[in-house]
């Protein structure tokens, strides 16, 4: 399976991180799992320009505990803990899991061989993805239905209309409105709490712990079979076209903010990464760096993390000379 996303930065001064890509194709899979359809996928392969990267999938690391099994190896989730904290939609919950493997002979009897813990920081809300005609309408009597799928019936124009008047979110049925009245309109939802942000955490920390005491050998063997048997799923990243909004310097960039994407940030984040930025504890080359990634991938990365981080330094280090430069 090869699938290919617009608008991911590759070749900057910092790289794009593929894992983060990875986490959210997880999270896609969780989804369909709860939902009662497994998947199939055990290895992701992203690429973008001339590098490649392979990561193991949940379902892959599942895979790779069956395949101690067949050498007398089993690895056990033992704990999990879980904290929230922040205020309102900024809330996220901070999971950690306890695993351990064990040798267990036929007889049944087991000896405990190594124990690690794997974390994971899960946000409760989402940047939802953009309102179109293509976007999937969210009513469960016509799941999976678009937009566009439902003006093109009566009965499907009904339904817009009882949502244009009833639908609970505002952002909804004003966008709805304004479908009925002809115009083509690009919108947004607000911030959306995750249904199943603690199924999500809780997997993704107990994946992680569990990929910890996977040995080397066993995760190349399960990679080479993904790949002999088709059960990969490679995502081909290139640059998106739109001219970026922020200053010259970045003019040249991929992906400016204002470009749609489903961590795209809110005006009042932007301007206080921007704030943040222009701090004196930040060398000219740091700056740069900083507005380099909101300018390309502030829309397909979350800014939540990037903006602690710029807290974290104005608050600890001392101011440095204009004209001091990065190490």
């Amino acid at each position: 399976m090869s699938e290919t996303i617009t608008g991911a930065d590759s070749g900057q001064n910092k790289p794009w991180d593929p894992f983060q890509l990875m986490d959210r194709l997880d999270e896609e899979a969780f989804r369909k799992e709860l939902d009662g359809a497994a998947s199939s996928e055990l290895v992701y392969v992203v690429r973008d320009g001339g590098q490649e990267v392979v990561g193991l999938s949940k379902t892959g690391v599942d895979e790779c505990c069956m395949a101690l099994v067949g050498q007398g190896q089993v690895i056990r989730e033992e704990d999990l803990q879980y904290e929230v904290i922040g205020e309102g939609e900024d809330r996220e919950a901070l999971f950690k899991v306890k695993a351990a493997r064990f040798a267990v002979s036929p007889s049944g009897q087991d000896v405990r061989l190594d124990q690690v813990i794997g974390v994971k920081r899960q946000g409760l809300y989402f940047e939802s993805a953009q309102l179109d005609l293509d976007a999937k309408v969210p009513s469960k009597r016509y799941r999976g239905k678009t937009y566009r799928e439902l003006l093109a019936s009566d009965e499907g124009r009904d339904y817009l209309a009882w949502m244009a008047e009833s639908f609970n979110e505002p952002e909804i049925r004003d966008f709805v409105r304004r479908l009925l009245a002809g115009e083509d309109i690009v919108s947004r939802r607000g911030r959306q709490l995750n249904p199943h942000w603690y199924e999500h955490g809780a997997m993704k920390a107990a994946r992680n712990a569990r990929f910890r005491l996977i040995p080397g050998s066993v995760r190349a063997q399960v990679m080479a079979a993904a790949k002999e048997s088709g059960r990969t799923r490679v995502v081909d990243t290139k640059p998106a076209t739109s001219p970026s909004e922020l200053p010259a310097e970045f003019a040249s960039r991929r992906e400016p903010v204002g470009r749609p994407g489903p961590y795209s940030p809110t005006e009042k984040q932007v301007a206080f990464y921007q704030r943040l930025a222009a701090s004196p504890v930040f060398t000219d080359e740091e700056r740069k760096r900083a507005l380099d990634w909101l300018a390309t991938k502030a829309t397909r990365q979350t800014i939540k993390d990037q903006i602690d981080w710029l807290k974290r330094q104005v608050e600890t280090r001392k101011p440095r000379p204009a004209n001091e430069s990065a190490a």
